[in-house]
């Protein structure tokens, strides 16, 4: 397998200043985070994700389409966001204006506030993404996989990617309740045929940098035993990863997650199931 370069599967960059993003009022981060700003692990980078950031609902479309009209060389697809719980119509006309944008390949509808009881709510929506041919970013927080393993089984011929491992209990550890609780969701979710998992997110999901290094890389082990090389991906998650829990920056979470594989191409390995989730190629 030859390796394409190290692909970030999971950036963000906004600018509020052209549309809403209600969660970041107060933070450090509530000013504009642009594509010159993103970390490129030390120019090793040469291809990144675009991941829908939030933006109000009503500036959806306006985000996916500023996004593909800035200046960002490395730019390979976006995942936009979309509403699965809205009208058929609704959805469909929104679908079809991300059609029209060249780099659109998937959809995220973030789910990680989102009351489990709304899950199976989606899953016409879910599976008009199927009859599209577009992912699904699926976030969601641990306690949630459940709830989804059920939507996706409503849905099958979606293929699906899961955003920061499900955001497991880090700091709990791999064999506490919580853990052991993801761990199995993960078996089964590994189960299902084009799912595929985004190494992300993790350090954000730690408030104790000594718990994060006793225990992230059981959750890594896990991901990389339940779903293989083939269908495990990496991604920055930045700039939210770089500024809450413990923080870090991509060339760091590449370096350990090297480390913790054994293998010294396998960041850029992993790139090839980025490609293949998002870009369709073999």
């Amino acid at each position: 397998m030859t390796a394409p370069g190290l692909i970030d599967a999971h950036v963000h960059v906004w600018d509020p200043s052209l549309h809403r993003y209600d969660w970041l009022d107060g933070l450090a981060i509530h000013r504009p985070m642009l594509p010159a700003d993103v970390d490129r692990a030390g120019g090793a980078t040469t291809g990144m994700v675009f991941v829908q950031a939030g933006a109000a609902r009503e500036d959806a479309l306006a985000e996916a389409r500023w996004v593909g009209s800035v200046d960002w060389p490395e730019l390979v697809a976006i995942v936009a966001d979309a509403d699965l719980l809205s009208d058929a119509d609704d959805l469909a006309e929104h679908l079809d204006a991300l059609a029209a944008l060249p780099k659109v390949v998937g959809v995220r509808d973030n789910l990680q506030n989102e009351p489990v009881e709304t899950f199976t709510a989606r899953a016409d929506g879910l599976a008009e993404l199927g009859r599209r041919g577009l992912t699904f970013d699926a976030c969601i927080r641990h306690t949630q996989l459940p709830a989804l393993i059920d939507l996706l089984a409503a849905a099958p011929g979606v293929a699906v990617v899961l955003d920061h491992l499900g955001k497991p209990p880090i700091d709990a550890g791999v064999d506490s309740l919580e853990g052991r609780a993801w761990s199995a969701g993960i078996g089964e979710l590994a189960s299902r045929p084009g799912t595929f998992a985004k190494l992300s997110g993790l350090t954000a999901e730690s408030a104790d940098a000594d718990a994060f290094a006793r225990n992230a890389g059981a959750f890594i082990a896990r991901v990389l035993e339940a779903f293989g090389p083939e269908r495990t991906m990496l991604g920055s998650d930045w700039p939210v990863s770089a500024t809450f829990g413990v923080g870090g920056s991509f060339a760091d979470w590449v370096a350990r997650v090297r480390a913790l594989v054994g293998e010294p191409d396998w960041p850029e390995v992993a790139s090839v199931s980025a490609r293949r989730a998002y870009l369709g190629t073999p």
